[in-house]
């Protein structure tokens, strides 16, 4: 092993790779597991195209409500189409329009442009929510990510929160992230900030850590299921420093500074 391996943190000096990419065309939805993806500046091609708000134009984020959780979403940009299903149902399918404009608030200081979406989405959501929501679509594409466009872990720091319940693994799909990568130490990426990775054909600019927040309380599959990963969390590594200030952490962000393709099993170059 290498004096740069073990820097970067992969312990047994083979590179890392790429073991899942995690999307969803609508924000708040069941997770996606394509076998790559397109990355560009904005993020994920078809990645957070659309967001549900409520009547104030606010996210019905994951933290708010789980109803959309058993449901998966897909856009096909060529032909503006929108599909959600269950299981290998799909449910709903029909091309997108724009409509009026809306600034959309996601949390914080962080708002979007976006456009109402007509036709019948918005009764199927509300009908799901149990409330009166919207479907919006991003003015630009994949433009509802939370801070930066790219997330990344690796299967050893999920582990490293310990097990379900039901006594298995912790789901990693908690944490929603774009990217995760086996073959590292617990939190190893924690060290890349200002390091660039190759990563299949494209390079990502890796930046600070992902805050993590009540979100990654529900179960994907069981989404009122009670396990308290916050805790874990807060358990093994306390509140560290983010650019939001002391959160707890796990995951980090990255810009993407040349775009390209990423498919599961892409070895990652890290920085040394």
């Amino acid at each position: 092993m290498t004096a740069g391996s073990r820097a970067a943190g992969h312990p047994s000096g083979a590179p890392p790779r790429v073991t899942q990419l995690a999307v969803t065309a609508i924000k708040g939805f069941r997770l996606d597991h394509p076998t790559s993806v397109t990355l560009t500046a904005g993020g994920a091609v078809g990645n957070r195209d659309f967001l549900v708000v409520d009547q104030q134009a606010r996210l019905l984020s994951v933290t708010r409500s789980g109803a959309f959780l058993p449901f998966w979403s897909r856009f096909d940009a060529t032909t503006r189409t929108l599909e959600v299903g269950r299981d290998d149902a799909s449910v709903l399918v029909e091309q997108v329009e724009p409509g009026e404009p809306v600034r959309a608030h996601l949390f914080g200081d962080r708002y979007v442009d976006a456009t109402r979406v007509p036709g019948p989405w918005d009764a199927f959501l509300s009908e799901l929510a149990g409330a009166p929501v919207h479907l919006l679509k991003t003015v630009d594409p994949a433009a509802g990510y939370d801070v930066h466009p790219v997330t990344l872990t690796s299967e050893a720091s999920v582990a490293a929160l310990g097990r379900e319940g039901d006594g298995s693994l912790l789901d990693g799909r908690r944490f929603r992230m774009l990217l995760t990568c086996d073959g590292l130490d617990p939190f190893a990426e924690d060290a890349w900030s200002d390091g660039e990775v190759r990563v299949g054909t494209a390079v990502l600019r890796m930046g600070g850590p992902v805050p993590r927040c009540a979100a990654v309380q529900r179960h994907p599959d069981h989404p009122d299921q009670s396990l308290d990963a916050l805790r874990r969390i807060a358990r093994l590594r306390g509140p560290q420093p983010s650019e939001s200030g002391r959160t707890l952490n796990l995951g980090v962000y990255a810009a993407v500074v040349r775009p390209g393709v990423v498919t599961v099993g892409d070895a990652l170059a890290l920085p040394v």
